[in-house]
């Protein structure tokens, strides 16, 4: 995850949205929304400002230093 990544989804998550929901307040596809949070992609200016109008941030937002700093694991948990 890049810092971007990790910044847009703690906002999403503050904001009680799933990547779905996210996606179409901002008119983008869920797919952007999944490659931006894993790091895989980085948004144009465009859509990182229908991110921060849909999550109802300023842009600004995702400029503050994420929580959040360790990789999230994905997959199953270990039992």
């Amino acid at each position: 995850m890049t810092e971007f990544g990790i910044r847009l989804k703690e906002l999403r998550e503050a904001a009680k949205l799933t990547q779905q929901q996210l996606a179409d307040k901002a008119g983008v596809s869920q797919r952007a929304v999944s490659h931006w949070e894993q790091g895989l992609r980085e948004p144009s200016w465009s859509n990182a400002k229908s991110l921060a109008d849909a999550l109802g941030v300023d842009c600004t937002a995702f400029e503050k230093r994420a929580t959040r700093t360790s990789r999230t694991k994905r997959g199953r948990p270990a039992k």
